[in-house]
């Protein structure tokens, strides 16, 4: 029996197999570490079911709860974005914490249309329709991680099939578009940073 008693970072450090040690907190901002994290999980465990047609029916939810998620965060790192060219950002407020999937992307899609004039209705469609759809079935986003609701209720009692690598597919295509929405915002972001640091700021 091993008498070596667990501390509370014996769970969360390295180890000698250094090809498992995962690297935290290395980057400025990380955000783009959780973001894309939680679409590379999905992407692997839809393309471990697509590989041997197994685990579909346990892996459907973790699948499902890691795009919404990576959606979600890549929403409001595009309301951030889309924030910082508006020349009163703090007129602007919306719910931070909100896991509000449908109000999150009506308001980022606002946001964008008003800083880069480049976009029309249409450009937004393929987003559109996941998110539409997401807020349908798990409007809270607790009903792919809770079997049941507070209420003992079953969750998703409407669905009988999720076909993993179709929503694969229409997930990460709406993720392309997002995250390319988000980039051109950078870029804007980039071009004012120069412009401000050449000729200084509107207020002089």
């Amino acid at each position: 029996m091993d008498n070596e008693k667990d501390t509370p970072s014996s769970l969360l450090t390295n180890d000698t197999d250094w090809h498992n040690n995962a690297c935290l907190n290395y980057m400025p901002d990380h955000s783009t570490a959780y973001t894309e994290g939680y679409r590379r999980a999905a992407d692997i465990l839809i393309h471990h079911i697509n590989e041997t047609g197994r685990n579909q029916d346990f892996l459907v939810y973790p699948i499902v709860f890691l795009y919404r998620h990576h959606i979600e965060l890549l929403i409001k790192q595009t309301i951030k974005s889309a924030l910082l060219l508006t020349a009163e950002p703090s007129k602007y407020t919306y719910k931070k914490d909100s896991h509000d999937l449908n109000a999150l992307w009506l308001f980022a899609r606002k946001r964008i249309m008003e800083v880069d004039e480049r976009y029309k209705p249409s450009d937004f469609k393929k987003i559109d329709d996941v998110v539409s759809e997401l807020h349908k079935v798990d409007g809270s986003a607790t009903d792919f991680r809770y079997a049941r609701h507070k209420d003992g209720t079953r969750s998703l009692e409407t669905l009988s099939y999720i076909n993993t690598r179709r929503f694969g597919e229409r997930m990460q295509a709406a993720s392309d578009v997002l995250d390319g929405i988000d980039e051109g915002l950078c870029y804007l972001i980039d071009l004012d940073n120069e412009m401000y640091a050449q000729c200084g700021t509107p207020e002089g």
